[in-house]
């Protein structure tokens, strides 16, 4: 066999080598969400939520979360942001979920309040942020840590549509991974009773997995 046809032989072994290879996982940087919208205004929203696996939040202020909430970016009056959710979150120093919640008022920045720590998966937590029924604009978060507030949230009086979500926040383009799974999702309209969130549209960011599970329940999972 001559050096020439060992050489070439030699350069398609490197080059199949490369085309066979598994690529590296990478993950776009920044904010992604997979979960479910109402599709109607509501005055609050529940699920019991729940980690499927440990979750993994790579980079220092990387983290991953799943929550319910009304409210977002630009939402508040004149533009500014306004939101209220509450829900489960692990952060890149730790694999421990986190109970908690985030206000952000209008002119404020988002003010994180950690209610519990070492959530596990297969622990269930019900949560829910809801508008009190006799003071406009006024909100409480429920959980098994109790009520807190209520907060002021200006011109939020049936102006949103809750969601339930599943969030990932990555520093790097090394992918997150988490699994949540939300369940007895309901809503409420200000009238004191509650109602299951049959109507709902779907939020799927790339790089995630949403499976419905019935009219009150999904999974969200790192694709």
């Amino acid at each position: 066999m001559t050096r020439t046809r060992i050489a070439l032989l030699a350069g398609l072994s490197v080059l199949a080598a490369a085309v066979l290879a598994p690529a590296a996982l990478a993950c776009p940087k920044g904010y992604s969400y997979a979960g479910l919208y109402s599709s109607t205004k509501a005055s609050g929203i529940a699920a019991t939520i729940s980690m499927l696996d440990t979750p993994v939040a790579l980079g220092g202020t990387s983290h991953v979360a799943g929550w319910v909430g009304v409210g977002g970016p630009g939402v508040g009056p004149h533009g500014e942001d306004e939101w209220l959710q509450v829900g489960l979150a692990t952060f890149g120093d730790s694999s421990e979920g986190h109970l908690y919640y985030e206000l952000t008022q209008p002119g404020r920045a988002p003010r994180f309040v950690e209610l519990a720590s070492g959530i596990v998966p297969g622990i269930r937590v019900r949560v829910a942020v809801m508008e009190l029924q006799f003071a406009r604009d006024e909100w409480v978060v429920i959980s098994p840590a109790g009520i807190s507030g209520p907060f002021y949230l200006p011109h939020s009086h049936r102006a949103w549509e809750p969601m339930a979500t599943a969030e990932s926040y990555a520093e790097t383009s090394q992918c997150n991974r988490y699994a949540y799974r939300f369940a007895g999702l309901q809503l409420t309209h200000g009238d004191g009773s509650w109602q299951t969130m049959r109507r709902a549209d779907t939020l799927r960011d790339p790089g995630w997995r949403l499976r419905r599970q019935g009219a009150s329940a999904f999974s969200a999972t790192g694709a």
